[in-house]
């Protein structure tokens, strides 16, 4: 089995295209079977993608491709780029590639997107199957929180049933210009659940300004669109795992009162959402507003985690906004349980991800051997904490698969995965898949 992968940087997408071209998609001998293409944001128009995409489709000769823009992009054997292109091209018969997906709508309907998923699943009958898709990610217009103004009055607190069916109204007004990916990719998740799938792992493509983001399918590009294909083998195995950086432990305080729907936290310890948050993070009001006021999102440096049915802890952000009284939490609607939830504040640091990002790795090439290649998404914003000590990340990655194994990394708005039927939906973390072959237990063997 053929695979390559590359990263190019530059500030011109068509020298980063013609580059990506002649160094990785060169490199297969004959027509690539299949693509996975990620370009930077920095380009900014969607015709300059939709003219990229063409290229390389003329240039490879297929349309089997999917991708989208991400604020980081990186590959094995190459150093993370903030301005380019990473590509990773597939050929042979190991591991089959379902023809890509589209659906253009998941963000008002998630459902029908996640059953695109399952027919891409059904229409394979090997024994090993994980499904692999990207969504849009956050998107905010400046006047994006005006709408959520009506959940801090006295009636949303009073008659909670009503305007948890309001927040679901919003949300879904606010869906073609939604400002998170967590109802509808939890949504995805348990749609598949459902549909007896077991494993998948997802991410959403973002713009770290949060002003657009585009999807690739073919030489498509879309905006709010599911794109998506399933690795399938009879050959090889697939692991997928996840994790973050639970290394920095720092305190915590109880979700006392909420709106399910709208992932709106309107108490924090029993006191306004807003004002608590700050007292959490130790920062002024007008230090906060000063830093954050322009913004329609909030500082990422505080992460906060809560317990979960299938893991240990879950993390997701929330955004604290001047203008509200409460805060916006990335927690999707099913896992608000109870009216008193109990959550703990992570700390990130450099080092925590690196480590974290070995460990994930670690996890996936347990119980397997000669790893054939890995995909991993990875949280933009903990590009922003490692900065230009990244590469550092991407070697121990290397370190653990395999210096040869070629593997591509996307930087996300949202990591999201289903591993063993259980739905993992996160933040701030990293999560992933490798192919190889199962280490053969020799205890059971009969000579």
């Amino acid at each position: 089995m053929q695979i390559t992968a590359g990263t190019t940087s530059h500030r011109s997408i068509k020298q980063a295209t013609n580059a990506i071209i002649r160094d990785v998609i060169g490199e297969i001998n004959g027509t690539p079977e299949f693509l996975i293409v990620g370009f930077t944001p920095n380009y900014q128009s969607k015709r300059d993608y939709e003219n990229a995409l063409a290229k390389i489709c003329e240039e490879s000769g297929t349309k089997n491709i999917i991708g989208g823009i991400f604020p980081g992009v990186a590959t094995s054997n190459g150093l993370p780029t903030t301005q380019g292109c990473s590509v990773m091209g597939f050929k042979g018969d190991e591991v089959q590639i379902q023809p890509p997906f589209d659906y253009t709508n998941v963000r008002i309907n998630p459902k029908k997107g996640a059953q695109k998923i399952r027919k891409a699943y059904e229409s394979t009958t090997k024994s090993s199957k994980l499904g692999f898709f990207l969504t849009p990610g956050p998107f905010y217009q400046t006047n994006a929180f005006e709408q959520l103004k009506v959940l801090d009055t006295f009636f949303a607190k009073k008659f909670k049933k009503m305007f948890n069916l309001i927040g679901r109204m919003i949300n879904r007004s606010m869906g073609k210009n939604g400002y998170g990916s967590t109802l509808f990719a939890d949504t995805i998740l348990r749609t598949l659940v459902e549909g007896g799938i077991k494993n998948a792992l997802g991410g959403a493509t973002i713009d770290l300004d949060m002003k657009y983001c585009y999807q690739f399918s073919g030489d498509s590009v879309f905006q709010n669109a599911l794109v998506g294909t399933v690795f399938s083998s009879d050959k090889l195995s697939f692991n997928n795992n996840w994790t973050f950086d639970k290394s920095q432990h720092s305190r915590d305080f109880f979700l006392t009162e909420f709106l399910k729907s709208s992932g709106y936290v309107q108490k924090i310890n029993k006191k306004p959402a807003n004002e608590a948050f700050l007292e959490l993070i130790d920062i002024s009001r007008d230090l906060y507003d000063e830093a954050f006021g322009k913004l329609s999102y909030a500082s990422l440096l505080y992460l906060s985690a809560l317990e979960n049915e299938y893991e240990d802890y879950v993390p997701f952000v929330s955004v604290c906004h001047p203008i509200l009284d409460g805060v916006i939490a990335t927690i999707p609607e099913k896992t608000l349980s109870s009216n008193n939830i109990k959550t703990d504040f992570f700390t990130q640091s450099g080092t925590g991800i690196q480590k974290s990002a070995l460990e994930c790795a670690n996890n996936l090439t347990n119980g397997m051997t000669d790893i054939r290649f890995g995909i991993f998404i990875n949280c933009s914003n903990r590009l922003l904490i490692a900065g230009d000590k990244i590469d550092k990340e991407n070697k121990l990655i290397e370190q653990a698969v395999g210096e040869d194994v070629p593997f591509i990394t996307l930087y996300s708005g949202g990591e999201f995965s289903l591993i063993n039927q259980k739905p993992i939906y996160s933040a701030v973390s990293i999560h992933g898949f490798v192919a190889g072959e199962p280490t053969i237990d020799t205890k059971n063997v009969v000579f």
